[in-house]
């Protein structure tokens, strides 16, 4: 049997019990697409500081400031990512909201004070929630 090299790089991706629930399902292609920038932007450590920004987005694929908004909202009414930190405009500071996404615990990150404590489980257990759940056929 030949072998297979395996990338060693970063690998960006959504659990199946989190594709798998309803409140994925119902989410916008947008939504979507920004819960997989979230992913790309999580590394195991750093769940609480993660961000979209349009500028840096923008350069990703986005197009519209108003569509990316859209999406972060849409996640956070869908418990699919929620806020750590608000962030500051005015008085010459411009600093992004940071979020979580909920299928990881909230990591304690060094030299970085969140407006939610840190967590040692997942704020969303999706495969408990998916139990007595029809799941739509697979295509």
């Amino acid at each position: 049997m030949p072998k297979h090299n395996k990338s060693k790089g970063h690998f960006a991706g959504i659990p199946s019990t989190v594709m798998k629930h309803p409140d994925y399902f119902n989410l916008s292609f947008s939504a979507k697409a920004l819960l997989f920038e979230f992913a790309f932007q999580y590394k195991s450590y750093n769940n609480g500081k993660l961000c979209a920004v349009f500028a840096q987005l923008k350069d990703r694929g986005w197009k519209s400031e108003t569509t990316l908004r859209k999406a972060i909202q849409e996640l956070i009414r869908a418990n699919m990512i929620i806020c750590t930190k608000q962030g500051m405009y005015g008085s010459g500071k411009r600093l992004p909201n940071y979020y979580a996404v909920t299928w990881q615990p909230i990591d304690e990150i060094h030299n970085f004070k969140m407006d939610v404590d840190a967590t040692v489980v997942p704020i969303r257990k999706f495969s408990i929630e998916l139990r007595g759940v029809r799941q739509p056929n697979a295509a």
